[in-house]
């Protein structure tokens, strides 16, 4: 009598490879676009930065921000950040008189930042992002952690 040796898998045996890939696909996914959306926010907060530097050497130069404009290239050259590749935000400066601004990064519509809130920063450092904030509610105690 010859025995003979059955190769490969059962289905049950693919099944539960396919419902393993299935539950980590669920877990790790959501992580995933978390990590991207808080990248994307922190990437444009560090350009906000960038931007608020380069508005003050502009006050210096010119004695006042009255003029300032991002789309300006020696302050930023463009009211979309990023600048190439898809949108994440738009920005926008709104300079009341020339001693003052409000950095605002409105999340660009249909865009992984959708709804994510806005992020703002003014010339007294002070900074506001709260998940869902379509507003500034700048202060002394605000901050970028979204507390």
């Amino acid at each position: 009598m010859v025995v003979q040796f059955k190769r490969g898998f059962t289905l049950i045996e693919i099944l539960i490879v396919v419902v393993i890939i299935g539950i980590l696909g669920m877990i790790a996914y959501p992580s995933y676009t978390d990590y991207v959306i808080k990248t994307k926010r922190v990437d444009a907060q560090s350009k906000m930065i960038e931007i608020s530097q380069k508005l003050m050497q502009y006050k210096a130069t010119n004695g006042s921000f009255a003029g300032a404009s991002l789309t300006d290239n020696k302050i930023y050259g463009s009211a979309i950040f990023p600048q190439t590749g898809d949108t994440s935000y738009t920005f926008t400066l709104d300079i009341p008189n020339a001693n003052s601004w409000t950095l605002i990064a409105e999340p660009a519509t249909s865009s992984t930042q959708d709804g994510n809130g806005w992020i703002c920063l003014n010339n007294q450092g002070q900074k506001f992002w709260a998940k869902g904030a379509t507003a500034c509610a700048l202060s002394a105690i605000s901050n970028w952690d979204g507390s």
